[in-house]
C-alpha cells in the first residue's frame, strides 16, 4: 500500500506498481540488454536495496577447524528478484560488479 500524498488532488505513486510496470517493460524488450538505471529509477532502487542487503551480510571472519580467518570480499552479483515466495520466474534479473571491499578491514 502506498503512502498518501499530501498534495490535494494528486494521488500518491504506488512504487510497487511502478516497479511491476518497469519490470514488464524490460521483460518485453527483445534479448538480453543492458539498461541505464536512470531510465528505471524505482526498479534500480529495488536492485540497489537487494545489493546493500547482500553487502551487509558479508562476514569479516570465518572459523575453520578451530582457527579464525579474516575475509575481505569484492562482489560480482547476479540478482534474481522475485515478487512473491511462490513465483516461478523472477520479476527482474540484474547484475553488478564492484571493486569495493566488504567484510574485514585490515589493521583491526
Amino acid at each position: 500500500m502506498g503512502k498518501q500524498s499530501k498534495r490535494p488532488g494528486r494521488a500518491a505513486r504506488d512504487i510497487h506498481a511502478v516497479i511491476l510496470a518497469q519490470a514488464a517493460e524490460l521483460k518485453a524488450s527483445p534479448g538480453l540488454r543492458i539498461s541505464d538505471a536512470d531510465d528505471y529509477p524505482e526498479l534500480a532502487a529495488l536492485l540497489h536495496c537487494c545489493r546493500r542487503q547482500v553487502e551487509a551480510g558479508v562476514p569479516s571472519a570465518v572459523s575453520f577447524e578451530g582457527h579464525r580467518y579474516f575475509l575481505r570480499v569484492r562482489l560480482a552479483l547476479q540478482l534474481d528478484v522475485f515478487d512473491s515466495a511462490g513465483a516461478a520466474a523472477p520479476l527482474i534479473s540484474g547484475a553488478t560488479a564492484s571493486a569495493e571491499d566488504f567484510g574485514h578491514v585490515p589493521g583491526h
